[in-house]
């Protein structure tokens, strides 16, 4: 790799971060006393190198193109058959289900072959004027399959709900998804298999069924969430992001699940995305009820805003509410935590005897009457209604 612009030899030991949030935040802080200093940005010739993507590793380049499916947000590499191919080209490429379209997302370029999972297939050709017509004709038979799938599975009483069918690329298989509402009213395989071979007899074709739970029947059937875009699994996300209750409690969000939850039932995946800066921003901020120093005096943080940085405080000298910046307090990666306020107990009084006054001395602790230790105390009877007597 090309050297990182200006950027000098290490002098003494470097010791790399401790996580992904704080080499983050590292590159960050840097960029920004690059941009205050007046020094150049961009052009560092990082790019100037070795154009293999991936690894650094001795795996010899693959020249690969990256392609998605329609029923699939993930990421296939196949090799190209023609290096004119263009992101947003559709393209024929070998699956195990046959021959299918996909449409280009990367541009064929070099990567590692030790990125690659296993051996990719090759380009077969780009799609043509016959096979856009054709594509559009098996669209077209859509809810022609699940309106015959559905009767069949009324018919039968087996209480599933159809949601999708996608014909192949050549029309002779069909894939019809379906969900259970009911998971106790599941039906048998063999009955699966009957209902299969009839919707095959009526269709003309392979029947496949797919059975898909709560987030891929949103994903297929598509709809707006509850920020008025279309939901993310039906336009870009590849993949579902591991999601727990725990991301909501970082982001001060409400824990009621019914407002932190999607169409599909459940959590939101949108959690994830900005989970980690929440996390990282968490750990440099101090913490409700907190006891810190500030410029105006030590005081109480009664508030917190984390997008914006602000930490309200309230002073214990006067008793007033103020707002500081998370750099006026020096809070940040590798900058002071926030101290706690130290309270001195006071100590306990002294009894002090006036001089004139006659009498002795009693110590405190003989002062004090003993207190006799009480047996077991007895359950006091409530006047009133008793049990077997009608008013």
């Amino acid at each position: 790799m090309a050297d990182l612009g200006a950027a000098g030899p290490l002098e003494g030991s470097w010791t790399p971060p401790a996580s992904i949030e704080e080499a983050r935040f590292l590159a960050r802080e840097r960029f920004k006393s690059r941009l205050e200093s007046g020094q150049q940005i961009g052009q560092c010739g990082c790019g100037d190198g070795d154009p293999v993507l991936g690894l650094d590793d001795v795996s010899p380049p693959e020249c690969v193109v990256g392609v998605r499916f329609r029923d699939s947000g993930r990421l296939y590499y196949f090799r190209p058959d023609r290096d004119d191919l263009a992101v947003g080209d559709w393209v024929v490429v070998p699956t195990g289900r046959g021959e299918e379209a996909a449409r280009v997302v990367l541009a064929p370029h070099q990567i590692r072959k030790a990125q690659l999972q296993g051996d990719p297939g090759s380009v077969i050709r780009r799609l043509n004027d016959d096979d856009v017509r054709r594509m559009e004709t098996h669209r077209r038979r859509r809810p022609e399959a699940i309106k015959t799938f559905g009767d069949f599975a009324r018919a039968r009483q087996l209480g599933i709900k159809v949601i999708a069918a996608d014909y192949g690329f050549d029309g002779s298989t069909v894939t019809l998804s379906y969900s259970v509402p009911d998971r106790e009213r599941s039906p048998e395989p063999g009955v699966l298999r009957d209902l299969a071979r009839e919707s095959a007899s009526a269709l003309g074709c392979r029947v496949e069924l797919r059975q898909v739970g709560p987030r891929d029947e949103a994903r297929l059937l598509g709809g707006l969430g509850r920020c008025g875009r279309t939901l993310c699994c039906s336009s870009w996300l590849p993949v579902f992001p591991e999601i727990s209750m725990s991301m909501a409690k970082n982001q001060d969000l409400p824990l009621n699940p019914a407002k932190v939850s999607g169409v599909c039932g459940r959590l939101l995946c949108c959690l994830s995305y900005e989970n980690d800066q929440y996390r990282q921003m968490k750990a440099v901020m101090p913490k409700l009820g907190q006891a810190i120093e500030t410029p105006g005096g030590v005081g109480q943080v009664i508030s917190i805003q984390l997008l914006k940085e602000l930490v309200t405080v309230r002073l214990e000298g006067d008793n007033a509410e103020a707002t500081f910046r998370s750099d006026e307090l020096e809070l940040g990666v590798g900058g002071p935590r926030p101290r706690a306020s130290v309270v001195l107990e006071s100590p306990p009084p002294v009894m002090v005897v006036p001089e004139d006054e006659d009498g002795d001395l009693v110590p405190a602790a003989a002062a004090e009457e003993p207190v006799a230790a009480s047996g077991p105390r007895r359950r006091r009877r409530r006047s009133g209604r008793r049990s077997g007597t009608g008013h």
